[in-house]
């Protein structure tokens, strides 16, 4: 859109109509309550972009950062310590996912590999998640 405003050579004061036009679904019903408090004589095009990024670049991350958690499994020769890092870094955005220590455990052990599963079958072990955090498992015997 910008690249467009900018071929044609639209002023500055008619981009923010002609972007407005443009909004769908959730930007277009944010501008339309927000409209009146912020349009002005010194509403400019920048602010419009400012404004808009501030409310939907967030919200695109927060539900990328839900995506990759909710898909978050072990693949290949990732380590139970890079996996639980990595879970743990992506926990944070998903708090309504992990309403509890219960729910926290069970997710996290969804996302472990198979053979991890076995293993700790087998074994007939019982590990909080922090454990899976502190310890490294010998995945090679």
């Amino acid at each position: 859109m910008e690249k467009i405003c900018t071929l044609i050579k639209f002023p500055n004061e008619k981009r923010v109509n002609i972007k407005a036009y443009y909004l769908t679904k959730e930007a277009y019903n944010w501008w339309s309550t927000v409209k009146d408090r912020l349009v002005g004589l010194e509403f400019t095009w920048s602010k419009f972009l400012n404004e808009l990024r501030a409310k939907f670049d967030l919200i695109t991350i927060q539900q990328q950062k839900e995506k990759k958690f909710t898909e978050l499994r072990m693949t290949g020769n990732t380590t139970v310590m890079q996996y639980a890092s990595k879970f743990s870094e992506l926990s944070r955005f998903v708090p309504e996912f992990l309403a509890s220590e219960r729910m926290k455990m069970r997710r996290f052990d969804e996302g472990l590999a198979f053979y991890i599963h076995n293993q700790l079958e087998m074994a007939s072990l019982s590990i909080p998640i922090m454990s899976f955090m502190s310890v490294q498992l010998n995945l090679n015997e």
